[in-house]
């Protein structure tokens, strides 16, 4: 089974979902070790909670986009509050690519100063963001923090789904 022959319905016959808590649920015991009730799916390394349905991996906040709307998302789903397990219906939204990419809650785990559009520029630090294909130098402060909160002020400007 791929990804687009899982209808709304049959997900329905698989599984509960609750939008305010965003936990799945199996309608049906899968097996001795998981009965009807129990919790769907597991954490993956990147912090999304997967489910297997039909021997196909689904990431479950766009089955819970599914089970929500009755169909597919067209384009990205996004989770608002940045946190990749929060799965809860207010906490789902569909975005484009861009939009997604500008959702960034924290830095990248290889920045080496841990702040986003943060970069050593010298003994200063430089602070840069990209918006509309454009990447805008804001400037060259003396702390990290400084340069942080001129990224953080510039993305709540040129960002428009920003929710930091």
């Amino acid at each position: 089974m791929n990804r687009s022959e899982l209808s709304a319905e049959r997900a329905r016959e698989l599984l509960n979902y609750d939008p305010a808590t965003g936990l799945l649920t199996w309608k049906v015991g899968r097996s001795h070790k998981t009965p009807a009730g129990s919790p769907a799916g597991s954490l993956s390394k990147q912090g999304y909670v997967c489910v297997k349905v039909g021997g196909v991996l689904y990431k479950a906040h766009r089955l819970a986009w599914l089970l929500l709307t009755g169909g597919w998302p067209s384009q990205f789903l996004d989770h608002i509050n940045g946190v990749k397990s929060d799965n809860r219906a207010c906490n789902l939204r569909e975005i484009g690519r861009a939009g997604n990419a500008e959702n960034l809650h924290r830095a990248r785990v290889d920045s080496k100063t841990g702040l986003l559009g943060v970069s050593r520029d010298g003994f200063k630090f430089r602070a840069t963001i990209q918006a509309s294909r454009r990447l805008h130098y804001l400037g060259a402060y003396q702390t990290p923090e400084e340069a942080h909160q001129a990224y953080l002020t510039a993305k709540r400007q040129l960002h428009a789904g920003c929710t930091i």
